[in-house]
């Protein structure tokens, strides 16, 4: 392999020979009985296997081998480290295929609890059936805490909204909803019908109303938190909530306003979703990964390969279940 290039899935076992040599030299032994036939398996002269057997034996202040006859065996101490050795040289080949291989290797993965429902599975469930040999490690968290994560390494992509702006995380439009003021259907706002519902309110109309807001750390309070400073003006707050659902639950009830996405099936019995003029009343929903060059700079083949899935597949997939 060149200075330069990605190892593929045919790389794993070597590269688990780089890393641990000392293993299978004694798992070599073992199988074999004699130092000759030992070398040769591993492709090696034989007094240079000699040779490093004893520098390990040395560093450890043990014996591994001893002679038996015209070949060698393992002693008591190479006997007990034995499994441990094979273990290790299996675990250390299957990182590596892991690592390497874009048919057997895995992706860690972070989404916003709204997309779990249907989403990620949906998601999840098509490239499996391309390819059934790609393992996930899912983690369902919240916007901030989500991208905390991936710029710490402890995720290969986040599907989440909004998408980050800054150094050190590249990303990708999957789908743009509207944010809408959700109102009560008795609300004052929500009396001008189809018209007002079409021509929409100012970003300041519900300012001396009392909100209901997603805690903080959330996407979609973020957004809220931006636009409603842009519009001039620092909302009242009745009710944090924990996801979207609940706070239209809670607007439903007559306790408060909300700047909520626009709900894919129409606003919820109860509520009347209203535009908002004069500000950006956008969400972007996307996929993030870290920045070319970040990270250690290596993507694994089976995450680029996720990528581009979701970015394929993902914008016919996500306008209809979220929100």
């Amino acid at each position: 392999m060149k200075d330069g290039e990605h190892p593929d899935g045919s790389d794993a076992d070597a590269l688990a020979r780089v890393l641990a040599p000392r293993l299978r030299m004694v798992a070599a032994v073992a199988a074999t009985g004699h130092i000759t036939r030992a070398a040769e398996s591993l492709g090696m002269p034989q007094p240079t296997l000699s040779r490093a057997l004893t520098r390990v034996q040395e560093e450890l202040g043990m014996a591994l081998v001893e002679r038996s006859g015209r070949g060698v065996r393992l002693t008591r101490a190479g006997r007990l480290l034995l499994p441990h050795a094979e273990r290790a040289l299996q675990d250390l080949r299957q990182g590596m295929t892991e690592l390497t291989g874009a048919e057997e290797g895995r992706v860690a993965l972070t989404f916003l609890p709204t997309l779990g429902v249907e989403v990620v599975p949906a998601l999840l469930r098509g490239f499996r059936a391309e390819h059934p040999g790609v393992r996930f490690s899912l983690a369902q968290e919240p916007w901030a805490q989500s991208l905390r994560r991936l710029s710490a390494g402890g995720a290969d992509l986040a599907l989440t909204s909004p998408l980050p702006s800054g150094r050190g995380l590249a990303a990708a439009t999957l789908h743009t909803q509207m944010l809408r003021l959700v109102v009560p259907e008795e609300h004052p706002l929500a009396r001008g019908g189809d018209r007002a519902r079409e021509r929409g309110v100012p970003g300041s109309a519900a300012a001396h109303e009392e909100f209901i807001l997603l805690k903080p750390g959330r996407g979609v309070r973020h957004l809220t938190d931006r636009l409603n400073e842009r519009a001039g003006f620092t909302p009242r707050v009745a009710f944090e909530a924990d996801d979207i659902a609940t706070a239209r639950g809670l607007v439903a009830a007559g306790l408060g306003v909300s700047v909520l996405p626009a709900r894919p099936r129409g606003a919820l019995s109860g509520t009347v979703e209203l535009p908002l003029r004069g500000v950006d009343a956008r969400r972007p929903i996307g996929v993030v990964w870290p920045e070319e060059g970040s990270g250690g700079g290596y993507e694994p083949p089976a995450v680029a390969l996720f990528r581009d899935y979701v970015r394929r597949v993902g914008p016919g997939v996500i306008p209809d279940m979220t929100g």
